[in-house]
């Protein structure tokens, strides 16, 4: 997990309006959900060569309730911007939503949308 150190309140090029942040959000979301799908495909895939335990069995039922909640989360942000859509709000400041953030990805969406998803880290693993 990369950890970003603090912004300073000073930096420039930090607004972005309030749809732009729940579209960033809502594009997070989703490809976190996806994410989860696919480690719950591949464990799915690898059930029968072992058998799993009841605790097993209850992390796997964690891993689909948390996939649920982002997929839903993801939903109803969409549907917020969809109805604020012809709001017109002032700016957010990237800085102060990121305070307390240690995700360097999430503040990358945030500041620079679906660009930022498209950094590929092939290669890099990181295991609790």
């Amino acid at each position: 997990m990369d950890v970003v150190q603090p912004l300073s309140q000073t930096a420039a090029g930090t607004e972005r309006s309030v749809q732009d942040v729940m579209d960033h959000l809502v594009t997070l979301l989703d490809e976190t959900c996806q994410d989860f799908m696919g480690a719950q495909r591949v464990v799915g895939e690898n059930m029968s060569a072992a058998p799993l335990s009841d605790a097993d069995v209850q992390a796997l039922q964690k891993l689909d309730s948390a996939t649920q909640t982002v997929e839903a989360v993801a939903t109803v942000l969409k549907n917020l911007v969809a109805c604020y859509a012809q709001r017109s709000e002032p700016p957010l400041d990237v800085v102060a939503l990121s305070q307390g953030v240690r995700l360097s990805h999430v503040i990358d969406v945030l500041n620079n949308g679906a660009q930022a998803s498209q950094t590929s880290h092939a290669g890099e693993v990181d295991l609790f």
